[in-house]
């Protein structure tokens, strides 16, 4: 995989954001379909369930985040995620 920079590029603000929001959403549908299939192999507890869930949250909780509608969508989206992960367990 070939690592590059901004001024490779040259990208405007925009288009930063909109990449590092398709990354953010690829990474958390990774990690959601991973946590889903080990769940159903029985691979992964409740426990080991929450406290996945609360390592993603974190980052949404901080000063700066947490106030930010986009962040509590995410943060209420994720909450319903890995309640129908346990759920489903």
């Amino acid at each position: 995989m070939r690592s590059s920079t901004e001024g490779e590029h040259d990208l405007t603000a925009q288009q930063l954001l909109e990449a590092q929001q398709a990354l953010d959403v690829a990474a958390f549908n990774g990690i959601l379909s991973l946590a889903i299939v080990l769940r159903k192999r029985k691979l992964l507890t409740d426990a080991e369930t929450k406290s996945l869930h609360d390592i993603m949250s974190q980052p949404l909780s901080l000063a700066g985040n947490a106030d930010n509608p986009v962040v509590q969508d995410a943060q209420q989206n994720l909450d319903q995620l890995f309640a129908l992960i346990v759920e489903r367990g």
